[in-house]
């Protein structure tokens, strides 16, 4: 090696003098750029490098895909989708191997065919729900509605991409995370129908995204970004990470809900139909009442 280029490897201003990158991998349909720009803001003097990974649920350390698996241990930060009441693995108790701080729970969507007679529609009730073939995947939860059972375990879609597949093909509807379902999606065939919840009734618990680390890698740099993931920025005061998380788990769901809009219903169709009878049910209701303030007078 020359004495130049030794002295360029030495040299304080040189490229090894910089902090290597801190990793942020996430799955499948989550947005990370918002976290990225606030990073960028209270930290200038470290990059945050944003992986991709190929999961849609559970840990990528567990993938099937090596490459995805290595991917996601070389991450000093995992972002997690979990079941509406589940943890990330390993993560349970003050003894487990890894950190995690729960960071929002997603909203449903329902996504029919594009030429479904739903698909017009902004939204759909869980009432409407009623009405569609559910199709059955290993990422469709027990809380959710029911869906159509498969004659031989051996059809039912490995992920929701294979599940996705079928809807096109005009087998049924899935159930999905909205940001999932519009990131896997394919517009000419698929329509996604964010799930309302009708006055007074309670929404369907979404699945859950969580911010996971190893033990071995919580340190101050890590912290740091735990807050900025919770939606700290460069002015908010610090708190340890593993305060944050025990804050966390008593914390209520919070769900984001679609604005309510009134849904566009073809002539004659089923969902026309329910909304009729929902109508004509108010009705009698409202005339009962009036009925009943007539005999007190």
């Amino acid at each position: 090696m020359s004495d130049t280029t030794a002295n360029e490897s030495d040299s304080p201003t040189g490229a090894e003098s910089a902090p290597r990158p801190l990793r942020l991998g996430f799955a499948r349909g989550i947005a990370p750029s918002k976290w990225a720009r606030r990073w960028k803001a209270a930290t200038p003097g470290r990059k945050l490098e944003l992986v991709p990974l190929e999961v849609a649920f559970g840990s990528p350390l567990a993938a099937r895909n090596q490459e995805t698996a290595s991917s996601a241990a070389a991450c000093d930060v995992l972002i997690e989708r979990t079941a509406p009441d589940g943890r990330p693995a390993d993560s349970e108790g003050d003894e487990s191997p890894r950190r995690a701080i729960r960071l929002y729970a997603e909203s449903l969507a329902l996504v029919v065919p594009a030429d479904h007679e739903l698909a017009e529609q902004e939204s759909v009730s869980l009432a409407e729900i009623a009405f569609v073939t559910l199709l059955d995947h290993p990422d469709h939860f027990p809380a959710w509605p029911a869906p159509q059972p498969w004659g031989d375990p051996e059809w039912m879609p490995r992920g929701p991409r294979a599940a996705l597949s079928l809807v096109a093909a005009g087998a049924g509807a899935v159930l999905l995370p909205v940001p999932l379902a519009r990131h896997l999606i394919n517009k000419r065939e698929h329509t996604v129908l964010p799930v309302r919840p009708e006055p007074g009734e309670r929404p369907l618990d979404g699945p859950v995204v969580w911010a996971v680390w190893n033990v071995d890698r919580d340190d101050a740099t890590v912290q740091h970004l735990a807050g900025i993931l919770r939606g700290r920025t460069a002015n908010s005061s610090r708190e340890s990470a593993q305060e944050e998380a025990k804050s966390t788990a008593r914390a209520p769901r919070v769900h984001a809900q679609p604005k309510k809009q009134a849904p566009k219903l073809k002539p004659n169709s089923r969902g026309a139909q329910l909304q009729a009878a929902k109508e004509k049910a108010e009705r009698k209701k409202a005339e009962a009442r009036q009925a009943k303030r007539r005999k007190r007078r």
